[in-house]
């Protein structure tokens, strides 16, 4: 699972410098603290290249009657992509969601809640893609679009693993391009990509309780837990 992230990248011409990306966002900020069911860049292929663009954080299907669901969409299993409702965006619908981190619950140490958090950063990389499928989604009785996304999950890696049994699913750099070509449309060449990230590879740590609520979002949410800081889990 994945619930929250952080994208906190403060200069916009970076992601676009990183990702070859052909156009540019309104009213761009940094972000250390991204939860479900907000707005936030995604980047994904069209006619005129590679877009970024808005994109709300939960995967609403095309016949979907009201914005809100009957079961979670914000992340989908990577093990049954094609046996979901993120079957038909598969071919053609897949993104990048950048981050600069993302935050996992210690469910290993910790099954029953409250679950202190962790957060996850790249050694080598100062901002990262994780593998997503998009939909843009038709208000019946507005008829406004509405573009949606989902983050795939994968087994976890040796690091990931200590405190939760999945993990965000990051293309290696080198497969970025490939899974937005939109000309790779069969599931035996898209779902290899899928793979934990290779172990060794990130630096994690606790974060404070507050990390817990998406009204806190500062650079300090992301700083090492001090036992000062909460007493949730005292």
């Amino acid at each position: 699972m994945c619930g929250a992230t952080g994208f906190s990248v403060k200069d916009e011409k970076e992601i676009y410098d990183r990702f070859a990306i052909e156009n540019t966002l309104e009213n761009f900020k940094p972000h250390w603290n991204i939860h479900i069911g907000t707005m936030n860049p995604v980047i994904f292929m069209t006619a005129d290249g590679v877009q970024i663009k808005y994109m709300h954080w939960s995967f609403l299907p095309t016949w979907a009657k009201e914005k809100r669901l009957k079961f979670s969409t914000f992340n989908t299993r990577d093990d049954r992509l094609m046996e979901s409702i993120y079957k038909v965006a598969v071919p053609k619908q897949r993104c990048l969601i950048p981050v600069t981190h993302f935050f996992e619950p210690d469910k290993v140490h910790y099954p029953k809640p409250p679950h202190p958090w962790y957060v996850f950063k790249l050694k080598d990389q100062k901002m990262f893609a994780l593998a997503g499928l998009y939909n843009v989604w038709t208000d019946p009785k507005t008829k406004e679009e509405l573009y949606t996304y989902t983050i795939i999950t994968t087994k976890p890696n040796a690091d990931v693993g200590k405190y939760h049994d999945r993990e965000p699913a990051i293309l290696p750099r080198g497969k970025e391009k490939e899974w937005l070509n939109p000309d790779v449309t069969e599931p035996e060449h898209i779902l290899p990509m899928l793979k934990p990230y290779p172990p060794n590879t990130m630096d994690y740590w606790r974060v404070p309780d507050e990390a817990k609520s998406s009204k806190n979002d500062y650079p300090e949410i992301i700083e090492p837990y001090k036992e000062k800081q909460s007493s949730l889990l005292n």
